[in-house]
């Protein structure tokens, strides 16, 4: 194979379930005991004098406050796997999906790598079952990755240089997320999340296409957020593991931290790219709650660029955020063929990353 000078998006597959879990699902002798319970502490929109109020801390406090009374934080509606559905049938479902927007026959895929909030089973990926699903060839290499929300982008870090040298030509990528049935249903965490799954083929870009920047941190000090386990005890004591805040003074560092944070790596990103925020037509950031797009958009200065919220209608879809909001743009054609855009998303533990390309191969 020969080697490339540029990596792009050749299609983007979505998975919905068509099951749609409106807030009413929630008794509301529920809904309301959520304000007196941990998830107050995270979400209040002031009140630590110890936090320095930085620009952006004071952007993420304003959006805390946007939606301080409500208790589903925007979100409005979100999809759920009927029973006996399994997260590699999602994954399949948006892969096929891609392969076929992108016009690329399965057998010619070098490369599959798949990220599960909620895999079919623990310790073995779903990256298996996803490629006899699609019937990809034995020689396809196929592994999970695992960065939590971050996944998508750190996936884009693993396949671009696979590309770039010639081993692979086509990286199948593939992102589902699952958190719903991990959370309990009376923790108000459990109304931030929904069941999806997307894929995005990666291939050689055309001149001036395709990805120009990226950067990438880690901060392993905000490790034990937000994560799941057997509170008080390890995930395999025997009891049921749950989504739950272990520590919600690492968690709401997190959250005040995701604009600045934001303003860092697409900064850093911009400028490998030779480009400036007042360039990027087009945003995409990670959907962890209703203002989070907003906000950081605001605070980094993309001052045009388009945008699509999907947190209203979906919840947060962990890894899938990205390439939902990039597919879902493009259909609506709000991404355009040549757009500059910039990406920005991070994970619980924490990693954070964005990338910058141009759109179109």
């Amino acid at each position: 194979m020969q080697e490339c000078k540029r990596v792009g998006i050749h299609g983007i597959g979505i998975y919905l379930p068509g099951s749609v879990r409106k807030n009413d699902w929630w008794p509301q002798s529920i809904v309301e005991t959520w304000a007196g319970k941990s998830g107050a502490s995270l979400f209040r929109s002031a009140g630590d004098s110890g936090e320095p109020i930085a620009e952006g801390v004071s952007r993420v406090l304003e959006g805390m406050a946007e939606v301080a009374a409500d208790p589903f934080k925007g979100a409005v509606e979100r999809r759920a796997m009927p029973d006996g559905m399994v997260a590699s049938d999602m994954e399949a479902a948006a892969a096929k999906d891609a392969l076929s927007r992108a016009g690329i026959d399965p057998g010619e895929v070098g490369m599959l790598l798949t990220n599960s909030q909620l895999p079919d089973f623990l310790s073995v990926p779903t990256a298996p079952a996803v490629h006899r699903k699609l019937g990809l060839p034995e020689r396809c290499l196929s592994m999970a990755t695992d960065a939590a929300c971050n996944s998508f982008l750190t996936q884009l870090a693993i396949a671009e240089p696979m590309i770039c040298s010639g081993q692979v030509r086509y990286a199948l990528l593939v992102q589902s997320s699952g958190f719903l049935h991990l959370a309990r249903p009376e923790d108000q965490l459990s109304a931030s999340f929904g069941d999806a799954a997307t894929a995005v083929v990666l291939a050689p870009a055309g001149a001036g296409r395709g990805i120009l920047g990226r950067a990438h941190r880690t901060d392993g000090s905000l490790y034990n957020a937000l994560v799941t386990g057997c509170p008080g005890a390890r995930w395999y004591s025997g009891q049921q593991p749950v989504l739950y805040l272990n520590d919600v003074k690492s968690a709401r560092r997190m959250l005040l931290s995701v604009a600045d944070r934001g303003k860092q790596v697409v900064g850093e990103a911009l400028a490998e790219a030779g480009c400036d925020a007042e360039d990027v037509r087009f945003y995409a950031s990670h959907q962890a709650t209703r203002w989070f797009r907003r906000v950081t958009q605001e605070h980094i200065g993309l001052v045009n660029a388009r945008y699509v919220d999907t947190f209203p209608w979906t919840g947060s879809l962990g890894a899938a955020n990205i390439p939902m909001v990039l597919g879902t743009g493009e259909r609506e054609g709000l991404l355009k063929a040549g757009d500059l855009v910039a990406t920005y998303t991070g994970g619980s533990g924490i990693t954070w990353s964005s990338v910058v390309l141009r759109w179109g191969t």
